[in-house]
């Protein structure tokens, strides 16, 4: 070989040489730029994830605020039910007791020892069941008057020691609501439970900051407004109509409560010309009513009711009354007393009308009228479907993240990393949102009933009722009386998140 030609061969070994180290080096640093791509990638899903996680926890916060109302109104609901309870137990117990002192007088032939005299009157005055009551009281030897004298006495004042205590369980009530919703409280306890849950997602991974919607400004700013404060109001004074309202229609469904009303009449009509087919009957009539917002009023009155023939010249029949027994209960606060003269009270004014003007109230003052409670505020009342949406940021440092430039025990020269991970801003940031809405998970799922105004339909999954098809559209109305509150994951508000993103990472969104 040549001399000349061994050293050209040479030459061209060499530069083979420089490019495969060019080669290798551009290798190198696409490694590196695969390895951030791949290692931002899995960071931005998992920073979604806990985002998500996030959002659903600060939901479901919400949810168990407003279901923890609902139930606290209930509550509330039932200790005024059991006030009126109460108030017509106490006058019941007065118009037994005075039932066992005067029918013997009304009706002096219950008391002949055989019952002769008793059912004698079943024919004249009243009927069959009344026959055996008047002769069970009127008999000395009987315990019957006897117990029901002792009842009577220890009814009321019982009843008023239990107001006191219902009382105390009203306040305490209205006190854990209060708490709910102050404003540090609730606040500090949700800023806790968020970071807590986005630390857990992130335990051993370094830091990630939780920004919740509705705090802070400028680049931490708001991307949806925090509406939990303008969700719901206390309503107290003279806004308590809604709860007076539910106590009213809970009440109208205990019998005993609502109205206690029976007749007795005689089973034979008068002998005589004049009133031949009438009969002679007695009247009993009872029931509790709310007054305005803060007075409980029962009453119950009994009445003989007799034919008589009225005229000379031109006689006519008429009805007298005879009372026998009455009895009264007012509940109300010091000071408080309302106006309860247009008060239906079972019918006993207007069917018994002089035993209702002998009944006289005994007056309980420790009762402190409807409670001020929360509910959703007016606009939300207002809405068909009110709902409330919350929105989370999660911010996570460039240094946080498990790149070549973060984290990561990968640290090439600076001649290799020419592809670092910069992120804009410095940070990775992901936004979720929660949302809280009202539904019976039974409403649309089958059979059920339900109530409007005086008719009570059955709603099939056919939607069929007496009127016509149901309007598929039909819900129920959300509100703080019913614990129906569930949560889900919605959709984040475009305009708002694009606003935010773009403070945040300086960046032009499509």
């Amino acid at each position: 070989m040549q001399p000349g030609r061994h050293r050209r061969l040479a030459c061209q070994q060499g530069q083979a040489l420089i490019y495969g180290l060019f080669l290798l080096i551009a290798s190198l640093a696409g490694m590196f730029f695969l390895f951030n791509t791949g290692q931002l990638a899995s960071e931005k899903t998992r920073l979604v994830n806990a985002a998500d996680a996030v959002a659903y926890s600060a939901a479901v916060l919400h949810a168990r605020a407003l279901n923890f109302d609902a139930y606290n109104n209930r509550a509330l609901i039932a200790n005024e039910v059991l006030v009126a309870q109460l108030v017509s137990a106490s006058s019941w117990a007065q118009y037994a007791k005075t039932h066992v002192e005067n029918v013997p007088v009304i009706f002096p032939e219950c008391m002949v020892p055989n019952g002769t005299g008793a059912a004698v009157g079943a024919l004249n005055n009243y009927g069959p069941e009344y026959a055996l009551m008047c002769y069970a009281i009127a008999q000395p030897e009987l315990p019957v008057r006897q117990a029901i004298e002792l009842l009577a006495e220890a009814v009321p004042p019982t009843a008023v020691t239990a107001i006191t205590a219902i009382e105390a369980s009203k306040r305490a009530i209205q006190a854990a609501q209060q708490f709910l919703h102050t404003d540090v409280v609730f606040m500090q306890t949700r800023r806790a439970l968020l970071q807590d849950v986005a630390d857990r997602n992130y335990a051993g991974s370094g830091n990630v900051t939780v920004v919740p919607g509705g705090i802070g400004s400028g680049a931490a700013g708001a991307m949806l407004p925090d509406g939990w404060k303008t969700f719901t109001k206390r309503y107290s004074d003279d806004e308590r109509g809604r709860m007076a309202e539910s106590a009213a229609k809970a009440t109208e469904k205990i019998k005993f409560v609502n109205e206690r009303k029976w007749e007795s009449k005689a089973l034979l009509p008068l002998g005589n010309g004049f009133c031949f087919f009438h009969k002679n009957e007695v009247i009993r009539r009872g029931g509790t009513n709310l007054i305005g917002l803060d007075e409980w009023k029962a009453e119950d009155t009994e009445s003989f009711w007799s034919w008589h023939p009225r005229g000379f010249i031109f006689v006519r029949c008429r009805k007298d009354e005879t009372p026998i027994a009455w009895g009264e209960q007012r509940a109300f606060p010091p000071d408080g007393e309302q106006d309860a003269s247009g008060a239906r009270l079972g019918g006993s004014p207007g069917d018994n009308p002089r035993a209702h003007s002998f009944a006289s109230s005994t007056e309980w003052t420790n009762y402190t009228g409807m409670p001020a409670f929360y509910d959703l505020s007016q606009a939300q009342l207002d809405s068909t479907d009110p709902r409330l949406m919350f929105a989370v940021k999660l911010v996570r440092d460039a240094s946080q993240t498990p790149t070549s430039s973060g984290t990561s025990g990968i640290r090439p020269s600076a001649r290799l990393n020419h592809f670092p991970s910069a992120l804009a801003g410095g940070v990775m940031s992901a936004i979720s949102t929660g949302e809280v809405y009202f539904e019976r998970p039974w409403f649309n799922s089958g059979n059920h009933s339900y109530t409007t105004g005086d008719m009570a339909y059955i709603v099939t999954k056919n939607q069929s009722i007496p009127n016509g098809p149901l309007d598929p559209k039909m819900r129920e109305l959300g509100s703080l009386f019913n614990p129906y509150w569930q949560v889900h994951l919605t959709n984040n508000d475009a305009d708002s998140v694009k606003q935010q993103q773009q403070a945040q990472s300086g960046a032009r969104l499509p």
